[in-house]
């Protein structure tokens, strides 16, 4: 079986299995209280047009009335899930009150989950280093990841999230993988968008597995035509002063693409590193081999989860990386949620999000 069959396959199941655990409560809600099976047949009548459009995740399909309403039916279904608990709590609770106080908090749930795709929120983070020199002391890189740009990320909202990092005045801003859904027909507006970037050390860029659901020769050609540095397995040497910073990136590893040695071979002695690892689960590699810092996303932060609780969200099937910062030794660990979303535009306890890390003397 070829590696293209098996990902195909792997991306049907986790899109059915989504469909189906968001969709399961409310069908049989609606079935129970109908008293026929029409509910589940509409739901299979709205779910299997869009289910067959992604067949292949190679290509990409233009948005059709379908896939809006099968979005708008995956959403709804998505709210109700939210808030069917907390509404049969208040129910069983009694008093007119605490009904309502019970229904308050399920759309406060709701609502601070961002569960339709939004504005992503502006994440500071600071990462002291022992060592670090006087000269990158408050040194500031800005982090995008998980673009997804495709029908539901068009070039003209990443052109966004790239003028509010350019508005930071940032030393080094960064792209950790997946900056498209699938396909070839958003390459050359994406790397448009993301050639925009702009800080005093450049724009660097590290491949994702989305990335190679098109071909990724041709990205690869498209972001470097629009001037960002693309890191395969390979590390850049920044100054400042008489500091140096390496900053390196691996390709992608579900293609098996990923060397960190390789990534590593330049780095100059005691030189702090950054690496631009876009799946997380490099980072005890990283650790190993004292890189000060990765910066990672892949994981949404799960999409879908539960908010302000991150051990409760869908990326734990994957990595127990899920999203925010993370320490291991004098190593650290940064995983992005990304800006945008694979599947349905719906985020809930993940919200999209862009990052500034700055480095601080230990």
């Amino acid at each position: 079986m070829s590696l293209r069959t098996r990902l195909q396959g792997r991306f049907q199941l986790m899109a059915a299995a989504l469909v189906t655990v968001v969709q399961l409560p409310p069908v049989l809600w609606l079935c129970w209280l109908t008293r026929t099976p029409l509910p589940a047949l509409a739901a299979l009548g709205v779910s299997w047009p869009y289910l067959k459009q992604l067949q292949s995740p190679w290509t990409t399909t233009p948005r059709a009335p379908s896939t809006y309403v099968a979005l708008g039916w995956w959403s709804a279904c998505l709210v109700f899930d939210v808030l069917m608990l907390p509404a049969l709590l208040a129910i069983r609770a009694g008093t007119p009150a605490d009904a309502t106080w019970g229904l308050a908090g399920a759309v406060a749930l709701l609502l601070g989950g961002d569960a339709v795709l939004g504005r992503p929120r502006l994440r500071r983070r600071t990462v002291r280093i022992a060592g670090l020199p006087p000269e990158l002391d408050g040194y500031r890189i800005g982090q995008l990841s998980d673009v997804h740009c495709g029908p539901h990320v068009p070039e003209e909202k990443v052109a966004g999230w790239v003028s509010r990092l350019n508005g930071l005045g940032l030393d080094l801003v960064t792209v950790t993988g997946d900056l498209i859904t699938h396909g070839s027909s958003h390459v050359e507006a994406v790397a448009r968008a993301l050639g925009g970037l702009r800080a005093k050390d450049g724009a660097y860029v590290s491949m994702g597995n989305h990335d190679y659901f098109t071909d990724g020769e041709q990205l690869v050609r498209e972001l470097e035509r629009n001037g960002l540095h693309v890191l395969r397995n390979r590390g850049v040497v920044v100054r400042r002063g008489e500091a140096r910073l390496y900053v390196a990136g691996v390709d992608d590893t579900w293609t098996s693409r990923h060397d960190l040695s390789r990534a590593l071979a330049a780095r100059p002695e005691g030189s702090p590193t950054v690496l631009l690892a876009h799946d997380p689960d490099l980072f005890p590699q990283a650790v190993e081999r004292g890189v000060e810092l990765t910066l990672s996303g892949h994981t949404h932060g799960g999409q879908l989860g539960v908010p302000g609780i991150r051990r409760l969200s869908l990326a734990r099937v994957i990595t127990e990386w899920t999203a925010g910062l993370y320490r291991r030794g004098r190593s650290w660990l940064y995983v992005n949620r990304g800006a945008g979303t694979t599947g349905p535009p719906v985020r809930l306890g993940a919200p999209p999000e862009l990052a500034v890390i700055t480095l601080r003397r230990e």
